[in-house]
């Protein structure tokens, strides 16, 4: 759209200004973080575990949070949902914390059974599984994908069929299927 300003439009056309709608996600944080990336030392990780704090809720509009080291992690009890909610925002995480692909390594435990496993120790297993899924040809694929959804490291959409990370609960494939995992039999 196109808007022109003073008395005279007619005699100006070429004065105005174009407006166009954008998107803004996100906190558009730049972080800088160095190519040989390491994971806080022990001593820095116990420096950071002491210095956590807990934020309770104080009003409708927040809910209590813990923050380590920029990491916020929310847990509460969702009415609406019937449930015990988790949440963990990791864009507000400490550089040092920030791989150089711009990610933060989480391993989630559940009780005594990890849920997800991104940190150093089981994020060699995805890159791997990534690695080889690209450097294959079509009939190499489907072998590699089939041997990973056997071991369980995929698991396959019974809806959409979009191969997933076998972490994961729900279907991540593109669009707007999220169907449960699931439940494998014994």
């Amino acid at each position: 759209m196109q808007l022109y300003y003073g008395a005279e439009r007619k005699s100006r056309p070429d004065e105005g200004y174009n407006l166009y709608a954008e998107d803004i996600a996100g906190r558009g944080r730049t972080r800088i973080v160095p190519l040989d990336y390491r994971f806080p030392d022990e001593d820095a990780c116990e420096q950071a575990n002491r210095g956590a704090t807990f934020h309770p809720q104080t009003d409708d509009n927040d809910l209590p949070c813990g923050e380590v080291d920029g990491v916020l992690v929310f847990a509460y009890l969702d009415h609406d949902a019937g449930a015990v909610r988790v949440s963990v925002h990791l864009d507000s995480a400490e550089d040092r914390l920030v791989r150089p692909d711009g990610t933060v390594p989480l391993r989630v435990d559940v009780e005594d059974c990890v849920v997800l496993d991104d940190s150093a120790e089981g994020a060699p297993k995805r890159n791997l599984l990534t690695k080889l899924l690209y450097a294959a040809d079509d009939l190499q694929e489907q072998a590699i994908r089939e041997a990973a959804l056997a071991a369980g490291i995929l698991w396959r959409c019974p809806t959409c069929q979009w191969d997933n990370p076998g972490e994961t609960t729900c279907c991540q494939g593109p669009g707007l299927c999220r169907v449960p995992k699931p439940k494998r039999s014994s």
